[in-house]
């Protein structure tokens, strides 16, 4: 277990620790509670935003502990999105970045850079855990769209992932009361949309569809969070 913990944390962070592949893939219900660690990094801002302004900051520390792997797949499904009918397969892997893939992490960024400083430590550990439980889900759920990191992870999920994996959204949403419903659902809703696109225009997904969901998760709940004064 503790190699599937590292490398759990060395695959969905910038922190090098090594460990098995193999084991996380066994184990793939660590992803939420990896996103534990990741919070605790992007609240810095939140401790010390009474002394100075840290918007920029808690977007630097956001991209320096979990890197721009999931960015880069958001970039990718950006360009699809946008891409006519017919060529949405091809845009989704193509390597290079257009420019509705440039437009879309634009967006992102901006509302990162608004929602992260705003919110305190349970907003940001719901809406970190709700991204990486979103994956999980959209793996659960959906078939792979051809060969690679995605058919590698998806070959060894299943429900006792998705079992296990609630439960720190469950014990996050208990602590945050009723507005978290609307976080969860608003989750959800990024899960359905994403498997519903791509399995009709790529035939399933990819790393880059399930690095989406991770991003449009974590930045729709944080949005909904601010939002909802209940």
């Amino acid at each position: 277990m503790i190699e599937a913990i590292r490398a759990s944390i060395s695959f969905l962070t910038t922190i090098p620790l090594g460990g098995n592949i193999e084991e996380l893939r066994k184990n793939l219900w660590l992803f939420p509670y990896t996103a534990v660690l990741i919070s605790l990094v992007v609240s810095i801002p939140y401790l010390i935003k009474d002394f100075m302004d840290v918007r920029f900051l808690a977007v630097v520390l956001y991209l320096a502990v979990e890197g721009i792997n999931h960015v880069d797949g958001l970039a990718d499904f950006g360009d699809a999105l946008f891409a006519p009918e017919g060529k949405k397969r091809d845009a989704i892997k193509d390597l290079n970045t257009g420019t509705g893939g440039v437009a879309v992490v634009v967006i992102y960024f901006v509302m990162l850079y608004s929602l992260l400083s705003q919110s305190g430590l349970w907003e940001i550990l719901l809406s970190q855990v709700l991204a990486k439980y979103s994956m999980l889900l959209l793996m659960f759920t959906s078939r792979p769209s051809w060969e690679g990191m995605a058919s590698y992870f998806m070959e060894k999920i299943s429900f006792r992932d998705v079992l296990f994996g609630a439960l720190p959204v469950v014990l996050v949403c208990y602590k945050i009361g009723a507005k978290s419903a609307v976080a969860v659902a608003f989750a959800l809703v990024a899960v359905v949309f994403l498997k519903k696109y791509s399995e009709k225009h790529f035939g399933g997904i990819n790393g880059d569809v399930i690095g989406s969901a991770n991003c449009l998760a974590f930045v729709a709940s944080l949005a909904v969070l601010q939002i909802c004064q209940f």
